[in-house]
């Protein structure tokens, strides 16, 4: 009987030492984390997606302001809009990623045992726990983000497998419905797919459907925004993210949109003025927030209507990109792409059940983020040899693919937005680590 059960492939990590190792580390790391902390975090992001969890449980969009695309909340929906289950389905999720590390470190030839170490050391970082306890996107991201680069490292560009290409779609799929920001990713993948032993007649090929179908759900969302908004985005915060990449220059616009530009520089300065006589740094205001300060007033101009606020604020921002390019320029290289390469940890820093257990983690993250900043700086520095690789041998590695998405992501995201910019970066860290680790590897068996 016991027999049957481990050949189930239901229950086929019980045979792997390895993994049954990570599943049982897994859980007692989020047990004794859990006893310091039990606490569903809730951030100001968290209500948008309880509010379309609840639109989407009454199957009913109608009237919806179209400020959150529907992933994330359809997994509110799928727990019955309970934060308890979705927290505990983000923590079990959690585990599983950690397996699935461990397997694309196994295929990209680590020994298991090594493989082991260098996934538990990622895993034990603390903000992954903390955003498992969150209401926020994070660790879905990381979820499928992983799956992703599990099918990836699994020669996926290399097979035609109908059944491999249909998973693959629905994964990219999946993740753009969370963040729409991640519809260029599809582009990247079929293009490896078009490079992988390029021939012309591959430039339209079986994979072509990691392409379509995200790109139908991406539209489809914001047709259903055009319905309730009149405005066709992904979500309606779209313009409002891109105005804050012009917080240091917002001034310097169109005398069309002046009215923007002169209340929003007005917040910048009441904030630098703030932050002026503030000693402790973490208590500063966040400058690239300045247009959250600016909102209030400058709905009230808008008849306190956001769709067409963000509208109009998305039209200010091309308008004054294009008038300041030097200063765009800057922006996006000095500071939202700079920051893409922070770490963040987020709690709530007073819900901590066990007294100096706050400090405890914040003890251990301070040691983890000069890690995790080493791992991302060497990232930066190695990534330009997998690219000349690439050109010298035409070789689609997957080292090669992992470099460019991640750096592909770190300037699209800088041109995008300015805010919170390391939350981008959270679900390829553990990519960094593994990249470095494999350049590592590699200058280690030249020299044996």
């Amino acid at each position: 009987m016991i027999n049957s059960i481990v050949d189930c492939q239901l229950f086929s990590f019980i045979k792997n030492r390895e993994i049954r190792t990570l599943v049982v580390l897994g859980l007692l790391f989020r047990i004794i984390l859990s006893l310091l902390y039990f606490n569903i975090t809730l951030y100001l992001d968290s209500d948008g997606y309880i509010i379309l969890s609840q639109y989407l449980l009454n199957f009913d969009l109608n009237g919806y302001d179209g400020t959150r695309s529907p992933g994330y909340p359809l997994l509110l929906v799928l727990t019955f809009g309970s934060q308890q289950l979705l927290v505990l389905f983000q923590l079990i999720s959690g585990i599983i990623t950690s397996v699935l590390w461990y397997k694309i470190l196994v295929k990209q030839k680590f020994s298991p045992k090594l493989a082991l170490y260098i996934t538990l050391f990622i895993a034990s970082f603390l903000h992954i726990y903390f955003y498992e306890t969150a209401i926020m996107p994070e660790t879905s991201i990381l979820f499928f983000i992983t799956l992703i680069f599990y099918q990836l490292s699994n020669n996926y560009l290399d097979l035609n497998d109908f059944k491999k290409n249909v998973l693959m779609s629905f994964l990219l799929t999946y993740l753009v419905l969370i963040k729409p920001f991640f519809v260029f990713l599809p582009f990247l993948i079929y293009g490896f797919s078009v490079l992988k032993d390029f021939e012309f007649k591959r430039i339209i090929n079986q994979k072509i459907s990691v392409l379509l179908f995200p790109l139908f759900a991406y539209f489809c969302w914001s047709y259903v925004n055009k319905i309730n908004t009149g405005y066709f985005v992904p979500t309606t915060f779209s313009g409002l993210n891109l105005s804050q990449n012009c917080v240091f220059f917002a001034e310097k616009t169109t005398p069309e949109y002046q009215w923007i530009g002169s209340i929003y520089a007005n917040s910048r300065i009441k904030n630098v003025a703030k932050n002026d006589t503030i000693q402790k740094e973490s208590n500063k205001r966040d400058l690239a927030m300045t247009i959250w300060d600016a909102h209030q007033e400058l709905m009230t101009k808008k008849n306190n209507n956001l769709p067409d606020l963000s509208n109009d604020l998305g039209k200010y921002a091309i308008a004054t990109i294009k008038k300041n390019p030097v200063e765009y320029a800057e922006q996006v290289v000095f500071r939202s792409w700079f920051d893409f390469w922070k770490t963040s940890i987020h709690f709530n820093y007073l819900d901590f059940l066990v007294p100096f257990g706050n400090k405890i983690c914040i003890g251990f993250w301070h040691i983890q983020s000069v890690l995790l900043l080493i791992f991302k700086f060497s990232f930066l520095i190695i990534s330009p040899v997998y690219v000349i690789r690439f050109f010298k041998t035409r070789k689609v590695s997957f080292e090669f693919t992992t470099v460019i998405i991640i750096l592909a992501t770190s300037i699209l995201q800088a041109m995008a937005t300015y805010g919170s910019n390391s939350r981008y970066s959270f679900p390829f860290e553990f990519l960094m680590i593994i990249i470095v680790l494999l350049f590592v590897k590699e200058k280690v068996q030249e020299k044996t």
